[in-house]
């Protein structure tokens, strides 16, 4: 037998709900009374017994015997269908004598549990052997073991009610199956019942459930690892979006910090330019008004020796105020050379900040291109398998449908070829006894020639 129970095994010897529901059947009352007493009264030569009542006073004449409910344990085992099926039967039943039942077994009120017990235990076992030997057909495998449990209790209930035993019976069964060989199969005896087919018929559906459920449990996984892949690339996402905020946001703190940097330069610029030439406009009207001083004086002392003396002063002062216009010149030419490059640092920062936003774009384009590649890839990957999985399953039941096949085929041979015998036996003694009547014949021509 073996050891290893299978999924036909655990379905027949599942819980039996009915057991913890009562209300799915009629629920059998035996109507017991924990506080159940005979009182043996004997007096002399009188004897009496009945039932203790409310208001007894005890005399010396009385014995009160307890009739207490007692809890019944019998196990068996039941070899089926030429020891193919061994079923395990325990029994579990709570039990009390009644008065009619004391009053027909006085001699053993003193233990008459015990009484119960050693006189019925071989007709509940012969009860439980004769109800599991008349299931020839093993219909209960496909159907399960609960309604032969039930009746089980109801007739071991009834036959001890008529013993005038109060009783409730618990069934439990269950099955072991042997694992047959090629010749069992071939067994003629064994080729007429239908436990065996019955058996294969249970256990292909429930491969086929279990099969199915894990088929439904793999799916159930693989679309839980995609949600998981999924969530893993929304949260890269949200965190390359994050990388490229934070990168937009730095661009642009540093390109207000240019524009201000540039602004408050220009207007440095523009405040020391203006007082630059606020400068030189009063040191030229200091010198003019100096010059015009010293020419207006030197006009009134000397206007005929210093004239050339003054022409001169004059072109000093005009070349000094061509080297001052000189000098701004410059300074605005280094003015707007600084303002050149500020533009142009500007520019390089617009031409960055354009850059970078394009490879933020093409790092994004990349990630999505790259996600749904993934996606891709993985879900043919899963249709490959799952494909092959069926193609896998679909094989495993035509194989099995063509052993099925290939079995009955071998028994339908070996049934024609016994029926052959046969018929080659009955065609032999059909020849025997037309010989033994040709012989007959012959003998009673022999006699008659005789005489």
């Amino acid at each position: 037998m073996s050891n290893n129970k299978s999924l036909l095994d655990d379905w027949l010897t599942q819980t039996n709900y009915d057991l913890l529901n009562p209300s799915a059947h009629d629920f059998w009352d035996p109507g017991f009374d924990a506080e159940r007493r005979v009182v043996l009264s004997k007096f002399g030569t009188y004897t009496r017994l009945y039932l203790r009542p409310q208001k007894f006073i005890r005399r010396f004449f009385h014995t009160v015997y307890p009739l207490p409910v007692e809890e019944w344990q019998l196990n068996m085992e039941t070899v089926l269908y030429s020891g193919f099926c061994t079923l395990q039967t325990s029994l579990n039943i709570h039990f009390q004598a009644t008065f009619n039942y004391a009053q027909r077994n006085m001699e053993s009120l003193l233990d008459i549990n015990r009484h119960i017990t050693l006189s019925y235990e071989g007709l509940i076992r012969d009860i439980v052997d004769a109800e599991l030997r008349s299931t020839k057909d093993g219909n209960w495998i496909l159907t399960g073991l609960a309604d032969l449990e039930k009746k089980i209790e109801n007739i071991i209930n009834e036959t001890l009610l008529l013993k005038h035993i109060q009783c409730r019976t618990t069934c439990a069964l269950k099955p072991f199956f042997e694992e047959l060989t090629d010749d069992a199969m071939l067994d003629g005896k064994f080729a007429q019942e239908t436990v065996y087919f019955n058996v294969l018929k249970k256990n292909f559906e429930f491969r086929e459930k279990h099969n199915q459920e894990l088929f439904r449990q793999s799916e159930e996984l693989e679309v839980q690892r995609l949600q998981h892949k999924q969530t893993q690339l929304e949260k890269m996402q949200q965190e390359d979006e994050i990388q490229r905020q934070q990168l937009a946001l730095q661009a642009e703190n540093k390109r207000r910090l240019l524009e201000e940097q540039e602004k408050h330069l220009s207007d440095e610029y523009e405040i020391k330019a203006r007082l630059h030439t606020q400068k030189l406009s009063h040191e030229k009207q200091l010198r003019e008004l100096e010059q015009n001083t010293e020419t207006q004086m030197l006009l009134n002392q000397q206007p005929k020796q210093h004239e050339l003396e003054l022409r001169l002063l004059s072109n000093k002062i005009q070349h000094d105020s061509r080297l001052k216009e000189q000098e701004l010149d410059a300074e605005i030419k280094i003015f707007e050379t600084q303002q050149t490059k500020w533009n142009l640092a500007k520019e390089q920062l617009q031409t960055d900040k354009i850059k970078q936003e394009e490879r933020l774009k093409q790092n994004e384009l990349a990630a999505e291109i790259r996600e749904q590649e993934v996606y891709q890839r993985e879900k043919q990957q899963i249709q490959e398998r799952l494909e092959a999985e069926k193609i896998q399953h679909q094989a495993k039941l035509k194989e099995m449908q063509l052993d099925a096949e290939r079995k009955e085929l071998e028994l339908l041979a070996e049934a024609s070829k016994y029926k052959e015998n046969y018929l080659h036996k009955e065609i032999e003694w059909l020849v025997l006894d037309k010989q033994r009547a040709e012989l007959a014949r012959a003998i009673r021509e022999t006699k008659i020639s005789d005489l």
